[in-house]
């Protein structure tokens, strides 16, 4: 099984309308895609492996980094 690593792609701002078009383009260098926010031009998704490059190379893609989780303490957690 291949590891995959979740990134989040942005797009330069003179981009935005041809989102749909990129995301056909990062599927096409393998990444699988989870979310298209097209009002503020991210994509979401995973890749094989950890090499973000070739997604980089888009025409279109400002940045690619590697996706980021958080996780906030319950409510009644004594450290807030």
């Amino acid at each position: 099984m291949v590891n995959r690593t979740g990134v989040v792609v942005s797009l330069d701002d003179a981009y935005l309308g041809r989102i749909t078009e990129i995301a056909r383009k990062l599927r096409a260098q393998g990444m699988k895609i989870d979310q298209t926010l097209a009002e503020i031009g991210v994509i979401t998704g995973s890749i094989a492996g950890t090499d973000p490059r070739p997604l980089a190379g888009i025409t279109g893609v400002k940045a690619v980094e590697p996706q980021r989780s958080v996780q906030l303490l319950p409510p009644d957690s004594p450290v807030q």
